[in-house]
Parts: C-alpha cells; structure tokens; sequence
C-alpha cells in the first residue's frame, strides 16, 4: 500500500512541511531512561498535554478544574512535571488537530482521535518516531500494550503513536429473560436448533416475538445478530479462506445465516418490529420479548427497571449459541480506538517519554484508579477498599488515563454496579478481527462504512422478504462493484506480508 498518495488533512497538508523541515532535537534534555517512580530525567519540567473532550471535563466541582484538583497535585509531585492540561473541543476536534499542528505552537503529547487522522498525520510528518523513545524511556509500556497491538500503529516500519488501550474485553452478550424460560420450564438453549426450537415454544405458550433486535442505525444490525451470524462462522467482518481474507458478508454460509433469519422472522419468532427499533429495552423489562442482543450496560439498566417495577423478571447472559462445526462466539474488542502522539515540533519530547512512562507505572495507575488513600479509599489486609459514593466522587480522574488498566477498569465497573453483568461475559468464547490489527489500509479504511451499510441494507431486504435471495449472487456482485473487491484485495497485502 503507497500511503503517500493518500489525502492530506485540510490546510495542515500546507504548512507541516514548513515547519517540520526546521525541527531539531530537544534542547537540556537527558535520555537517561525513565521510571514508573523516578523524578524526571530531562531538565525541561514543563510537559503540555492536550487530551480529547470527554463529559467528565463537566463534573468538576466549586474550584476545581482539569489543571488544579487534588489529582493532579499528585500527579505534579510525583511525576516531577509542571503539567498543563488542555481539552479538544466537542465538536471538530480532527480540524483543530490539524489547526494546532500547522500552527507550530503544539503540545508535548496529544491524544489523536482516529486511525484515519492517525495515518494521515504520521503520514504528512507531523509526530515523532517512539521506537528509540520507547526502547529507552518508557520501559512500562510493555506491561500495558503487546508487541503486536503497537506494531498496527506503525508507519513505513516505524511507530509514531501510542495506542491508549481498552481493557474491556468484550461488549455484547445474549441476554435472556431467565423467569421466563423458568416459567415454562425451559433450559438455557445450547445450540442454533435448540434455540429456535424454544423460539417456538414461547411464541406458542406466550403469544409474542421472542427474539427482538434492532437494525435502525449503521452497525445496529450487525451486532444484534452476532451470536447468530457467529453461529454460521460469518459473525466478523472478515474471515479467513485459503489464507487470505474475505469479507463475511459474500460468503455462502452468511447466505445460509440470512436463509435461517428469514425463516424466523417468517414464522414470526423473530420482532416484526426489529428493523425500525432504535432500542430493545423496553420490550425486555415488559416482557414481550425473551432474548435480544445487548450491551452488558444496558442489562444493568433493565434489570434495575424491572426491580423498580417488582415484575418478577431476572435476566441472565447465555452463552452464544453453537452452530455446525462448533462454531460460536462475539467479537473481542478492537484493541486500539485512539492515539497519543508526540508532535514533531513538541519542546520537551523526552519528558513526554518520561510521563508516559509514569502513567503507565503502577504507582499512577493506583493514584487514578482509587484516588487519595485515607480520602478517597483505605487498605485493610492489602487490598483496597472503596465505596461506590467515594469512586464517583471522583468521576473525572480517567480523564488523565493514558491506557486503561485491568484493576482500573473493574475497580470503576465495580463502583457502578456493572460487575454482574460484564463478569458473566468473559468466560464465553471471542472471536478475533485480522483487519483490527491492520495498519492504515487506505482503499478498505475509506470504504467500510460504505460497504458494511449497503450490506446491512441488503440483509434486511433479504430477512424481510423484499428481496429474494436468489439475487445473493448479484448482491456480491453489486458490493465488490462498489469497491468491496479493492477494499478486501488492499487489505490483504497487508495480512500476506503479515503472516
């Protein structure tokens, strides 16, 4: 792939040649590696962060703010920085990137929102390549972010960017309406027969769809049937044929997916509704469905509705039902959504370096995780305890999060009251996405949204009977023709060099 004919971001693509060409090595600095706990080894102590916008910049209270707050005080101390924070906007924040970076007056680390930017930018110039950074300053970095995860930010062999990682593992689960398949007497469905021979039975016994879904947005349609799709090996968005990718969706077993979805819908099991749905939770706590495909958030909230409501109804999630072959599962989270950078024009890339490496530490972990101890937490017998009014006293301190943490995520989910409904996921079987892993891939990066939509279009057309599916066929025809072929053939010269 030949990023540089890729587009330039608007009046950046201008003037970072510029100023990039006149860029020269810190001044004052030392490389002496740094430490999760160490003072800073450079001599420059100013270190400014531009962070993205986030609603917990809304929660501060009386005074505070994101540059002063009892956090943050610690974070100086201990870090050995004069940090000065500030936020993107809401709205637009890729052009005020671009803004900044033409500008030359840049921060020392940035959090760039999307590969696309990401790719773009490393692209143009604009940031500092991190493999020496990394080898020599930032030796915490292993403990959050394999060797693999950083190699998909590489650009033409280096990496320009450092992925803030997800410790969430997986989102979506099969959520069942537990009472009543006690009701009925009925046991948790193991498999793709199984399951719609329950389908069945509770649309005899209790007169309704049991299965609900929803499809009214992008994407709405390809998560609500994962479990269902993963069933036939078609619930990614690429799979794996004679070693080389293949979009899923031309693929004759999601045929046969969209074949049995059809049949369902038909017979009436499935939410006549489900195309238009923009939400599945009401018809959950009243009842009038049995099953849907939801976020482990949202069980939360309908399990709270149902409790208010005193309904009797108790909700579990199942694990995905097994088609032929075994297979079965949800997708793992994609590991990379955003970036931090160190612009090229930065005055103090060392002490960046360091600070990473800092909050990458498990000394700041526990600091942004937990707070102040005595205040916001206490230790009995070597573990932490916390109240949940004392971690969402403090609901702004992810905004200082570099990469989450396994102990930081659970901690939070914990405090919420997630936990019994994010823990019950994890055990069940993930299903792993090649292209999450890919570099930038600019004829499939910039027709994918284009291409999932008209294939969720068209896979609704095909459930609801307004197209045949003798014409699957022309449908793989109509989306390799609308660039589908050149996405998947561009993505794969980059699995083959991979492998």
């Amino acid at each position: 792939m030949n990023y540089k004919k890729s587009a330039c971001i608007g009046m950046s693509a201008i003037l970072l040649t510029s100023f990039i060409a006149g860029c020269g090595n810190d001044s004052g600095t030392s490389t002496t590696p740094g430490s999760s706990s160490s003072k800073p080894a450079t001599k420059n102590k100013e270190l400014k962060i531009m962070m993205s916008y986030h609603p917990s910049l809304e929660q501060f209270q009386g005074s505070d703010n994101m540059n002063s707050n009892k956090l943050v005080k610690q974070l100086k101390e201990k870090s050995g920085f004069d940090l000065k924070f500030e936020a993107l906007p809401k709205d637009n924040p890729s052009q005020k990137v671009s803004i900044i970076l033409a500008s030359g007056d840049v921060p020392d680390l940035i959090r760039i929102n999307n590969k696309s930017d990401y790719f773009k930018l490393a692209q143009q110039g604009a940031f500092e390549p991190l493999d020496d950074l990394i080898k020599s300053s930032i030796p915490t970095l292993s403990a959050m972010i394999t060797p693999e995860i950083l190699d998909a930010t590489r650009f033409e062999g280096k990496v320009y960017g450092i992925p803030h990682r997800v410790a969430q593992k997986v989102g979506n689960g099969l959520l069942e309406r537990s009472d009543v398949m006690k009701e009925l007497n009925l046991k948790d469905p193991e498999t793709l027969d199984d399951f719609y021979a329950k389908l069945k039975t509770i649309k005899e016994k209790k007169n309704i769809a049991p299965l609900t879904a929803m499809a009214s947005n992008p994407g709405a349609f390809t998560n609500s049937f994962t479990p269902f799709a993963q069933a036939f090996g078609v619930g990614m968005t690429a799979v794996t044929k004679n070693n080389k990718l293949e979009f899923s969706w031309l693929q004759p077993e999601y045929k046969e997916f969209l074949t049995t979805m059809k049949k369902w819908y038909g017979e009436g099991l499935i939410d006549q509704e489900f195309s238009i749905n923009k939400d599945v939770k009401d018809k959950l706590i009243n009842g009038t469905a049995v099953f849907t495909t939801t976020a482990w958030s949202d069980a939360q909230t309908i399990d709270r509705s149902m409790k208010d409501k005193n309904n009797g109804g108790t909700l579990k999630f199942i694990a995905p039902v097994v088609g032929k072959g075994g297979q079965s599962g949800f997708p793992e989270e994609r590991p990379i959504g955003t970036y931090w950078v160190i612009p090229k024009q930065a005055k103090n890339k060392q002490g960046a370096a360091e600070y990473m490496n800092f909050i990458f530490g498990t000394e700041a972990d526990k600091l942004l995780t937990y707070g102040i101890e005595g205040e916001d937490y206490k230790e009995e017998g070597g573990k932490v305890v916390q109240t949940a009014e004392q971690s969402n006293a403090i609901p702004w301190r992810t905004l200082y999060f570099l990469g989450d943490s396994d102990p930081s995520f659970f901690a939070r989910l914990g405090a919420k009251g997630f936990l019994p409904y994010y823990e019950p996921l994890i055990p069940f079987k993930r299903n792993r996405d090649e292209t999450a892993y890919a570099p930038s891939v600019e004829a499939y990066d910039t027709k994918f949204n284009e291409l999932r939509n008209y294939a969720e279009e068209n896979a609704l057309k095909f459930i609801m009977g307004k197209r045949s599916l003798d014409e699957f066929d022309k449908f793989v025809q109509e989306f390799n023709a609308k660039g589908g072929k050149a996405a998947i053939d561009a993505m794969n010269e980059w699995y083959t060099k991979k492998k």
